[in-house]
């Protein structure tokens, strides 16, 4: 068996992992065309929405938020970290001094946090199901704020403890807001195990935005987790209700 061959088998299990799928037995090849291509795209999306965004007060990509890859490694269907790249372009690109992550998907976001575990210029908020994937202790001590969430959390408390934050948190030397809008809070997720309603997903979005207008920071809106069809209507309607009011 060539070198070459055990190359390609190892790539291919490598990426089977971090996406928790069984393709470890396709070739590498067609593994980068179906998957990893589209997943580079959205993560060159982010970069080019946060330049947007500083252009315009906001964008949003329709894809991108993988919160669990760091530098080093990748994990939960995350591969390339583009949350950490786009902190790294406005940081050494923009001069900016100051960014916001406010992750609000179910899961904690631990690949950037890892990657800016000392760099007290890269602010986070982070709500999450502290009883699922990926439970990593040692990325907590990056998190400024978090904030439990489960299936006990009604539409109402969530909102109420994301406002309560957010004017909390919210500093005026805030260059820009990350926001890592997952949807696999909502109800029947299978992933996440929480209970917030579409009509939360929408709230909860409209809240981050009037913050960022408030406050006159630029905001990039990633969408992140979100692993059932009605996720797709949800996010549609919140979308639609952001860029016309």
């Amino acid at each position: 068996m060539s070198r070459w061959y055990l190359l390609k088998i190892c790539y291919s299990a490598y990426a089977s992992t971090l996406i928790e799928l069984p393709v470890f037995f396709l070739p590498g090849a067609f593994l980068r065309s179906c998957l990893l291509d589209s997943m580079l795209l959205a993560t060159s999306g982010s970069i080019y929405a946060a330049k947007l965004a500083l252009e315009k007060g906001w964008a949003i990509n329709l894809s991108g938020g993988y919160h669990h890859a760091s530098l080093n490694s990748g994990g939960g269907f995350c591969i390339y970290p583009d949350i950490t790249l786009v902190v790294n372009y406005l940081k050494r690109c923009c001069n900016l001094r100051r960014i916001l992550i406010v992750d609000l998907d179910a899961h904690q976001g631990n690949g950037y946090e890892r990657d800016f575990l000392h760099d007290s210029s890269v602010y986070i908020i982070d709500f999450y199901n502290s009883y699922i994937y990926p439970g990593d202790h040692e990325a907590e001590q990056a998190i400024d704020c978090f904030e439990h969430v489960d299936r006990d959390t009604t539409d109402e408390q969530y909102i109420k403890i994301l406002q309560r934050d957010l004017e909390k948190h919210i500093k005026d030397d805030m260059e820009f807001i990350i926001y890592n809008a997952g949807t696999d809070i909502m109800a029947g997720d299978p992933l996440g195990n929480c209970c917030i309603s579409a009509a939360g997903i929408q709230r909860r979005d409209e809240v981050v935005f009037k913050w960022a207008s408030h406050k006159k920071i630029p905001i990039l809106m990633l969408l992140s987790g979100g692993y059932q069809k009605e996720n797709t209507f949800a996010i549609g309607e919140s979308i639609l209700q952001l860029i016309t009011t």
